[in-house]
């Protein structure tokens, strides 16, 4: 027989097994999703690219009318003539790279700062700025040496022109400036203001320049016409130039610490009665370089605007194999006046001055003087004679202030340690 617990024994059990059969019965799975939110304040900067070139013109002539500036974290490719005109300001950061490109005849590349107008491009010595040529392969990497551009690699772009409204040796006082289209008002310098700044240049290397214009002009790889006391220009490497070094048309500008390298024409060429100061310079010439100096006096028919020069220490480099007719060593011509001072000739056998001009020549000085060309402390390091040195020239006193040597003495000549920025000191140091 059962007894009562025995029965809802059973009872309960019968209750689980029907609640366990409805539970497996269609079984389910459940996923639950809980959203948690936030409010959150993030400052995000977003980043940019940062162009690897910019173009600053498009062939022909282009103008810059306010402040710009060309910064070091990009190549900047000029195209055409690039204009600063008055009033307006062009900066350079240091170490910036700027290239040019290659047009020929009217359409070279050229950048020109304008009477009234602004350039500051303060390089330095750890981060000098380089203009070269589109084909130049030089990059932020690479310092101060082209993976393949070389030292006589001339001709590829125009050049740099900067002018101003100082006084010049020009009838009229005024003129445009060679190598540039002419009836602009921008290409016009000269004026009565010695002391007019263009702004600062300095710490630049001017390269592979000199591209030939219509009518077998050229230009340097460095132009000054008009160029006022108050402008700063120092510390200038000009390397490759198919024309001259450094071209000055009058004015009053002083610069300090020149290298003009392997230069076509001449390194160091003055016209219209520059009365400014060049100091410490190293020339060093390629095989078809011209001359170191041609200096020229004042073209003013009235004779009432002159003015003296001065160079001091100068280091002048003979190519190991020159041309015939090339790397004379100096052309003091027309009406040229004004003093050049402690100037040493290397590599120079066989070489002679092409002309000193006879009617400004007043012999031995220490200082320059209006009206007078006066010169003192040559060296030549050479096997050869003074006679022979000055056989063009009818100069006969030149024992008064130049000599032959073996080697240079101390103290004489460039200051080469100032250069050690330069492409010129790093291909021969």
């Amino acid at each position: 027989m059962k007894t009562k617990s025995n029965l809802n024994f059973y009872l309960l059990s019968a209750m689980f097994i029907l609640v366990l059969g409805s539970c497996t019965k269609d079984p389910e799975t459940l996923i639950e999703t809980v959203l948690v939110t936030e409010t959150v304040t993030v400052t995000t900067t977003i980043p940019t690219t940062t162009p690897t070139t910019e173009k600053v013109g498009s062939g022909g002539i282009s103008f810059i009318d306010d402040t710009q500036t060309w910064t070091n974290d990009r190549i900047w490719i000029m195209d055409g003539k690039i204009v600063v005109r008055k009033g307006a300001t062009l900066n350079i950061e240091p170490g910036t790279i700027i290239k040019s490109q290659n047009g020929q005849g009217v359409d070279a590349t050229a950048l020109v700062i304008a009477p009234g107008g602004t350039i500051n491009a303060a390089g330095t010595s750890d981060a000098p700025i380089i203009f070269t040529d589109i084909d130049d392969n030089i990059d932020y990497g690479d310092g101060i040496v082209s993976p393949n551009r070389v030292p006589t690699d001339t001709g590829k772009w125009g050049g740099i022109i900067i002018l101003g409204n100082a006084v010049i040796g020009q009838d009229g006082g005024t003129d445009d400036i060679e190598g540039i289209a002419s009836g602009y008002d921008w290409t016009t310098y000269g004026g009565n203001d010695n002391t007019d700044s263009s702004g600062t240049f300095t710490f630049v290397s001017i390269r592979h320049s000199g591209s030939q214009l219509a009518g077998g002009d050229e230009i340097q790889g460095l132009t000054l016409g008009g160029i006022g006391s108050g402008t700063t220009i120092n510390d200038i490497e000009v390397v490759g130039s198919n024309d001259d070094g450094i071209e000055i048309f009058g004015g009053s500008v002083s610069i300090t610490n020149i290298v003009i390298f392997a230069q076509r024409d001449d390194a160091l060429d003055l016209d219209q009665a520059y009365r400014g100061t060049l100091t410490n310079a190293v020339v060093a010439m390629r095989s078809n370089s011209d001359t170191p100096f041609e200096i020229d006096g004042t073209e003013d028919g009235t004779g009432t605007i002159t003015g003296a020069f001065t160079i001091n220490n100068v280091t002048v480099y003979g190519d190991a194999a020159p041309e015939s007719g090339k790397n004379n060593l100096g052309d003091w011509k027309k009406a040229a006046t004004g003093l050049t001072n402690n100037v040493v000739y290397k590599n120079i056998d066989g070489l002679s001055i092409k002309g000193i001009d006879a009617a400004t020549y007043n012999g031995q000085a220490s200082a320059a003087s209006t009206g007078n060309l006066n010169f003192n402390n040559f060296y030549f390091v050479t096997s050869g004679t003074l006679a022979d040195i000055f056989a063009k020239t009818s100069v006969t006193d030149y024992a008064d202030w130049a000599e032959v040597i073996s080697e240079q003495p101390a103290n004489t000549g460039a200051d080469e340690s100032t250069f050690s920025w330069t492409l010129w000191s790093s291909i021969n140091n």
